[in-house]
């Protein structure tokens, strides 16, 4: 939370509006972390101990990878062509790891699109609506890892990488 007014504090104490340049940034910023991240859980999901679990890491990346089609649409309609993450996909020693990993990710994910969305709200107000609309849309992929998380025994399948 202390991120997201502390960018915020910035942004309005520098009064610069973002433009169109940076509007496509942020879009083709968020459609690269929301893709990585949808990757590195259907990668989990591969290496998940359990057919629920792996079940559930898949279902969270696929629709993960709608959400980053939604954000693909919009670069294109902007004539511009979305570039793939440079950024490794990141992993762990374990199910719990590799979870935790994830379930880290996705709050940072929400945190980075709703600022993204609080500076995009008066230039790209449609933008901003999208981004916090993708983020509303996330929410329940938090509590699934959470619940994953909780579930997993951090101890188990320590050579499972």
């Amino acid at each position: 939370m202390f991120k997201v007014l502390e960018s915020l504090l910035r942004l309005y104490t520098r009064k610069e509006k973002p433009t169109q340049t940076n509007t496509l940034e942020i879009l083709k910023t968020s459609y690269q972390d929301l893709s990585r991240l949808a990757q590195q859980i259907y990668n989990h999901a591969e290496k998940a101990p359990y057919p629920y679990v792996a079940k559930q890491l898949r279902l969270i990346a696929e629709q993960k990878h709608l959400s980053a089609g939604l954000l693909k649409n919009e670069i294109l309609k902007s004539g511009s062509q979305p570039e793939e993450s440079k950024s490794e996909v990141k992993s762990g020693n374990n199910n719990w790891e590799r979870i935790t990993r994830d379930l880290e990710d996705q709050r940072e994910l929400e945190s980075q699109l709703l600022r993204y969305a609080a500076i995009l709200v008066e230039e790209a107000p449609e933008m901003s609506e999208l981004l916090k609309r993708i983020v509303a849309e996330q929410a329940p992929h938090r509590t699934s890892l959470l619940d994953i998380v909780a579930r997993a025994d951090p101890q188990a399948n320590l050579s499972g990488l």
